[in-house]
């Protein structure tokens, strides 16, 4: 039979096997395929035991069982196997990630559970940005950023939301304004499609087109003045096709 380091066999329980299923899984790779008797014997699984090790091994898609009579069982290639338990991986960490998201948030807000209403007037520059990161934080299909600078705080929260968001395969547009030094806008362009353009203005962020924070600047100081967060459904789309217009004459930042 394979044999059956320790460290092999650790390595394989982290992937969610129990122990008789690394042993069947590893005595299969030996046999190449056998009937469920064939690997109980290989691999020192009780016979009252190894149809249900068989049964949850296909189901963790790390073997395969062939037609015939009686059954036999092959195994799976192992980076066949290893990328499906990756991926079973990830849709349970995303589940508890949103898990957890959901009851963390309010907390994060200042114990405020109700859910966002349709029309917020903020002001206050520390509770404008805090909405921001937290509508930023919440986009899991596409997000859309124009504002005319990026404050730390905000980048600290965009980049990682838009790696992941990439990964994923989800929409990242970022507006920035023509006062971003270089170095920034090249920074969060390893992370999200990036353009330029006037903002003076103001902008704001889109998450998932459900929600929008809408940033007013004054002016001459380039500081926040007002805030609007609203998760009205007219408003959002609103939002959507204007930065969309904004977008559409941008240009690519350099």
């Amino acid at each position: 039979m394979v044999a059956q380091g320790e460290r092999l066999v650790g390595l394989l329980k982290r992937f969610g096997l129990s122990g008789y299923e690394v042993r069947a899984y590893l005595a299969l790779l030996e046999l190449g395929e056998g009937t469920a008797q064939a690997v109980s014997e290989a691999a020192n699984v009780p016979r009252s035991r190894v149809y249900e090790v068989m049964n949850s091994l296909i189901e963790k898609g790390w073997a395969i069982a062939v037609k015939s009579r009686p059954t036999k069982y092959r195994p799976q290639d192992p980076e066949v196997a290893l990328r499906r338990s990756l991926m079973r991986v990830e849709r349970e960490m995303e589940e508890l990630a949103k898990a957890l998201a959901d009851e963390l948030m309010p907390l994060y807000r200042g114990g405020v559970g109700e859910e966002v209403p349709e029309l917020v007037i903020v002001r206050g520059e520390q509770d404008l940005w805090k909405r921001v990161k937290s509508t930023i934080a919440k986009a899991r299909r596409s997000l859309a950023v124009a504002l005319p600078l990026i404050p730390e705080e905000v980048e600290e929260t965009l980049i990682p939301v838009a790696s992941i968001m990439r990964e994923r395969g989800g929409s990242v547009r970022v507006l920035l304004g023509n006062e971003v030094d270089d170095r920034d806008a090249r920074k969060l362009a390893e992370h999200a499609e990036v353009r330029r353009r006037e903002l003076s203005f103001g902008g704001g962020v889109i998450a998932d087109a459900s929600e929008v924070v809408l940033v007013l600047m004054e002016p001459e100081r380039q500081v926040p003045r007002l805030g609007i967060h609203s998760a009205h459904s007219m408003l959002t789309m609103l939002a959507q096709t204007y930065f969309d217009m904004l977008w559409s004459t941008s240009q690519p930042a350099s």
